[in-house]
């Protein structure tokens, strides 16, 4: 895996640390797989946003890695077993590749306004490893993936879903899946952590998606 991209010196976040490569959790905080299970392949990568504090980040040797109960690992794990996928196929990662200066994982975080450049670099970077690990899906969870990164990443995504706006509307319009030029599978999936807010006709819809390309 080649290195991260670094950015210089600024209010909002670091480029310059290490990720914890040997520890279940979220790339590129940590190793990017779950609790329990290394990854021997990188089938599926399921997108996050971001990773969080620098502090938390820091912290994850003395905890073992991020914790088994944070929502999004827990309810990723339950997801990608109903759907029948191996959690050794899977990789974790997340579009932006920088860690959180501040105390706060939730606070507003608008490093798609003020640093494009640095968010053009993260998806190029993303995009060499997609080609070198050649994936059978590309998992985008949750809303920042339909306004910003999918289709910074994925160019062809800002057609495919133009004037839509909300999760349900590509859902209501079947616009949730994509297949590019290489074969390669795209799933808007509806984010793990808000999972128990979602209409079960849409959970549903997403995990047999899942499930057919397990």
């Amino acid at each position: 895996m080649e290195s991260l991209p670094t950015y210089p010196q600024n209010d909002l976040f670091a480029t310059d640390f290490t990720p914890h490569t040997d520890l279940p959790g979220f790339f590129p905080g940590a190793g990017g797989f779950f609790h329990g299970v290394s990854n021997t392949t990188k089938r599926f990568l399921f997108f996050g946003t971001d990773f969080g504090p620098r502090a938390y980040q820091r912290d994850l040797r003395s905890t073992g890695g991020e914790p088994e109960s944070v929502a999004t690992l827990r309810q990723l794990r339950t997801i990608v077993s109903q759907a029948g996928i191996p959690l050794s196929d899977c990789f974790l990662t997340n579009a932006v590749l920088c860690v959180r200066r501040g105390d706060s994982a939730t606070d507003a975080f608008p490093i798609w306004r003020q640093y494009p450049e640095y968010m053009v670099a993260c998806a190029s970077w993303h995009r060499r490893q997609i080609a070198e690990q050649k994936p059978v899906a590309v998992v985008l969870m949750g809303r920042p993936h339909l306004n910003h990164f999918g289709r910074l990443l994925f160019p062809e995504l800002a057609q495919h879903w133009a004037r839509l706006k909300t999760m349900k509307s590509v859902y209501d319009q079947g616009k949730e899946v994509f297949s590019l030029a290489d074969g390669t599978n795209v799933l808007l999936l509806l984010h793990p952590s808000f999972w128990h807010a979602h209409p079960p006709a849409l959970k549903a819809k997403a995990i047999e998606h899942l499930s057919r390309w397990a």
